[in-house]
C-alpha cells in the first residue's frame, strides 16, 4: 500500500460519464472518488454508517486542498490510500493519494481537515476513545514516512 498503513486502499474505475470534454476524469469525479476513499476509511476506523445513526454523530470535512498532478483517462484503474497526518480530540488531518491501479503513478491527492460532529447539537464533539485510539495508531505507523510534498500547500501565484 501507498503510504504502508493497515487499512486497505479505496479500489474504483474511471466511469466513461467521469470523462469530459478534455478527454479526463472531470474534476467533480476527482471530489467524488475522494469522498469515497474517505467514507472507506471511516468504516475502517469505526465511523460507519451504523454507527453515526446509532452515536448520531458524523465526520463534516473543514477544509479541502486538491492537487491534480496527471491526466486520468476512461477506464483507469485507481487506488487511493489514506494516511493519518495529525489528529486532535476532535478534528484529524487526513491525506489522500490517488495511484493509477496498475502502474502506481500518482494521479492527484487531496488534503483534509475533518471535524466529528454530534449531530443532535450539530456541534463539535470529540472522537469516540477507540476511534482517537485507531487515529493514534495510523498515526504513529505512519510517522516515519516522509511528509508528503503535496501537504501543507497553498493557493497563490508566485512572483
Amino acid at each position: 500500500m501507498t503510504f504502508e498503513a493497515p487499512i486497505p486502499p479505496y479500489l474504483d474505475r474511471v466511469s466513461s460519464e467521469w470523462v469530459n470534454h478534455n478527454g479526463h476524469m472531470s474534476e467533480a469525479y476527482y471530489v467524488l472518488v475522494f469522498g469515497l476513499a474517505s467514507d472507506a476509511f471511516y468504516d475502517e476506523i469505526g465511523l460507519d454508517a451504523i454507527t453515526r445513526e446509532r452515536s448520531r454523530s458524523s465526520v463534516f470535512t473543514l477544509e479541502a486542498h486538491i492537487c491534480y498532478l496527471n491526466e486520468v483517462g476512461e477506464g483507469v484503474p485507481l487506488e487511493v490510500a489514506t494516511r493519518v497526518l495529525d489528529f486532535d480530540a476532535k478534528r484529524a488531518h487526513v491525506f489522500h493519494a490517488m495511484r493509477h491501479g496498475e502502474e502506481g503513478t500518482l494521479l492527484a491527492t487531496e488534503e483534509l481537515m475533518l471535524l466529528h460532529v454530534d449531530m443532535t447539537s450539530r456541534g463539535a464533539a470529540p472522537f469516540p476513545p477507540e476511534v482517537q485510539e485507531l487515529l493514534r495508531g495510523l498515526q504513529e505507523i505512519q510517522a516515519n514516512l516522509p511528509r508528503p510534498e503535496q501537504a501543507g500547500r497553498v493557493i497563490g501565484i508566485t512572483r
